[in-house]
């Protein structure tokens, strides 16, 4: 799992690449930990080949927090497998997904 780390319109923009899965989960917990993320975000979705529960249940975990803190968590450029495990297990009502960034940054 790779993260690259931009920003859009004052937003932070997480680029997430590969798998995001019980291996890799860690690793993208430890950078959400590790730095200052508050604020709104966006997580990129374009460029993970799949996701499964461990992965999903960070994702939720992570909007939880933004939503206490009254923070925006948005998802942008899901492919349609990523999409399907959203829709699957209903996931996808927990977050405002988008299909580009910038679509994202702008409401």
């Amino acid at each position: 799992m790779n993260i690259a780390e931009s920003t859009i319109n004052g937003i932070k923009v997480l680029s997430l690449e590969g798998v995001l899965n019980a291996a890799s989960s860690p690793k993208f917990k430890a950078y959400l930990e590790t730095a200052d993320h508050s604020g709104p975000m966006i997580i990129n979705l374009e460029q993970v080949e799949f996701i499964d529960s461990s992965g999903l249940g960070l994702l939720v975990r992570l909007a939880r927090q933004k939503k206490s803190a009254n923070e925006a968590l948005k998802l942008a450029k899901m492919n349609d497998r990523v999409k399907r495990v959203f829709e699957i297990t209903q996931a996808h009502s927990l977050f405002d997904i988008y299909d580009d960034i910038q679509a994202a940054a702008g409401n």
